[in-house]
């Protein structure tokens, strides 16, 4: 990989998820989704937050909003992304 990084930067990181696919397991590069209930029922108090790391494109809000409603619950989002900080 050293050799390849080398010659082909843009090759990388798929030899990189084959390597880990080849010799670990397929678990660890597939990315699964997330199942907003299933976070929900392991809360043990209401006040513990949820935190979500989000990557570029991902929005659960629209998901946490149904939830909200289905369990009756009052949501309140807080966006901490870049210039919304304030």
């Amino acid at each position: 990989m050293i050799v390849l990084r080398c010659f082909r930067v843009d090759r990388v990181n798929f030899a990189i998820r084959n390597y880990v696919e080849h010799f670990l397991k397929k678990d660890f590069v597939e990315s699964k989704p997330t199942i907003i209930s299933s976070i929900f029922e392991e809360i043990k108090s209401p006040k513990e937050p949820i935190i979500f790391v989000l990557s570029p494109g991902v929005d659960p809000t629209d998901a946490l909003s149904k939830l909200a409603i289905e369990k009756g619950i009052t949501f309140s989002p807080i966006s901490m992304g870049k210039g919304q900080e304030k």
